[in-house]
């Protein structure tokens, strides 16, 4: 089994990257706090986003002090305690991450909205915060239910495009509607190209769609990605704690785990709803061989790579799914800011 990767100072779990191809360098950015709140759990509350290089995600250069926290919104924001997971794209004059935050002062402060921040270069150590505030709406649950078995879910952004000249969005979820501690979902958001600089600064609107994924038998669904199969389908991607996994066809082993979608436009217009016993479901990895939050990683012929449940820090799987990048070209969009 590969190593894991850690940070020399601090506790390390999810993250995402970007790709630069003609440097053939993965930009890293990831969770990270003080190793001391781990065994309390408190590092979900005191996370800060990092960023770090690598070529082949055997070794990675972790930057220095300053690079353990680049995103930083001003004290007045509303994003005002710690960061969560998110995405980063390219667009034509730059890059923008969109993470997940919350508001102290909302609700129980366990409210997830995503926020936008923007650079013109990936090494910054201090990314600019944009106006955007998308929050939960339609379908979805906007804040936490009393008994249920997890708190509110509305992060780990993932965005993608397809020819009908829309951008869309995936997000961790749960439904309104669904039963209590089977309700979580995979949210889906869509907006046009035309609309999506204003949308970034919190002037244009997402368009709020039916879950593409919504099978009632998880208490959550974390980090969706989308990726395309060698088949010509569909594979959508997520993570769950084997304790709130709840599909007979995974047997409960939770993980990294897969959802084939064979049609897409249907997935987009109808949202998909599957029985929990559907064989749609397959374990790619179980939370027992100590990786979450794994990502595809489509450089790497499809290798799943993800973060040491057990000590922190990134690492290989050593298994090459050979999926497929969706669209997440957006080098044509120019940014106003």
């Amino acid at each position: 089994m590969p190593p894991s990767m850690q940070h020399p100072t601090r506790h390390v779990w999810d993250f995402w990257y970007h790709f630069d191809a003609q440097a053939r360098l993965f930009h890293i950015f990831y969770l990270n706090a003080d190793r001391t709140l781990v065994s309390s759990g408190q590092h979900h509350f005191a996370s800060t986003v990092g960023h770090a290089v690598t070529s082949d995600f055997n070794t990675i250069d972790w930057g220095n002090e300053d690079s353990i926290s680049v995103v930083k919104p001003p004290p007045d924001h509303w994003a005002n305690t710690s960061i969560w997971s998110g995405d980063v794209i390219r667009v034509k004059n730059g890059y923008l991450m969109f993470y997940t935050s919350r508001d102290r002062t909302q609700d129980d402060g366990l409210t997830q909205n995503i926020g936008v921040a923007y650079t013109d270069n990936l090494w910054s150590n201090q990314w600019q915060i944009l106006g955007a505030r998308i929050q939960p709406g339609f379908v979805y649950q906007p804040k936490s239910t009393d008994g249920d078995l997890t708190f509110h879910a509305w992060r780990d952004p993932f965005l993608f495009r397809q020819s009908d000249s829309q951008i869309y969005m995936l997000l961790s979820a749960k439904t309104s509607a669904g039963g209590m501690g089977r309700n979580g979902a995979i949210a889906l958001l869509t907006i046009p190209n035309t609309d999506f600089s204003a949308a970034v600064q919190g002037e244009g609107e997402w368009h709020y769609l039916l879950p593409i994924a919504e099978p009632c038998c998880y208490a959550e669904m974390e980090v969706p990605q989308l990726y395309k199969n060698p088949q010509g389908g569909y594979e959508l991607v997520f993570s769950t704690w084997a304790k709130y996994d709840f599909a007979p066809a995974t047997d409960g082993k939770g993980g990294f785990q897969s959802l084939t979608l064979p049609n897409l436009n249907a997935a987009k217009e109808d949202g998909i709803r599957l029985s929990p016993s559907s064989q749609n479901f397959q374990v790619l990895r179980p939370e027992s061989e100590g990786l979450y939050a794994c990502r595809i990683i489509p450089e790497l012929e499809g290798e799943m790579v993800g973060f040491d449940s057990q000590t922190g820090g990134i690492r290989r799987s050593g298994i090459k799914t050979r999926l497929i990048s969706m669209n997440r070209n957006f080098s044509d969009l120019v940014i106003a800011v």
